[in-house]
């Protein structure tokens, strides 16, 4: 392995962050996060010689807004409203791959990451014109937008891989 390796690797999961910004326009309780990752390949599977391409996708297992202090704006530029949505997932992802064999065959590997986050949410949402309604009882849909995938081979084994992921709340009904 060299510092320049020019080796192209195919992602396909990434989103188009046009399409998040009218989101996160309108509704703007979002958060990014930065996931780094070691991964390595099942002991039944041969070594890698070179990675040929990684798909991703994000599964929302669960969501829950919860109660939280009210703080104003710290030196972060964060400020609590007294709800969080905490939002359970998990990075869904394949790496295909040729093996270092004579015969140089493709495998793939399948890795399951579970991850958790919180989006600052208000702790009222009005609906219409004059309903307004605590955000316990709320249900959000949860947007996650892969923005940015890495990874190199670290290993005949392993990979690092880091990825960028942005998850947005949208209120869409009562409970």
């Amino acid at each position: 392995m060299n510092c320049y390796d020019n080796n192209v690797i195919d992602i396909t999961g990434l989103c188009c962050p046009q399409d998040t910004s009218v989101v996160i326009a309108k509704y703007p309780y979002w958060i990014q996060m930065y996931i780094t990752e070691t991964l390595c390949v099942p002991p039944q599977k041969p070594d890698v010689e070179e990675i040929n391409s990684v798909n991703i996708q994000v599964n929302i297992l669960r969501q829950k807004v919860v109660k939280t202090p009210i703080a104003d704006i710290n030196l972060e530029g964060k400020k609590l409203t007294g709800r969080k949505l905490i939002v359970e997932g998990q990075l869904c992802q394949k790496v295909v791959y040729t093996a270092l064999d004579d015969e140089q065959s493709v495998h793939s590997a399948h890795f399951y990451v579970p991850f958790s986050a919180y989006i600052v949410v208000p702790k009222e949402i009005t609906f219409g014109v004059d309903d307004v309604i605590d955000s316990l009882d709320i249900n959000y849909q949860v947007n996650a937008c892969v923005e940015d995938l890495s990874i190199k081979m670290i290993s005949e084994r392993c990979f690092l891989k880091n990825v960028t992921l942005l998850l947005s709340a949208v209120p869409t009904q009562l409970c």
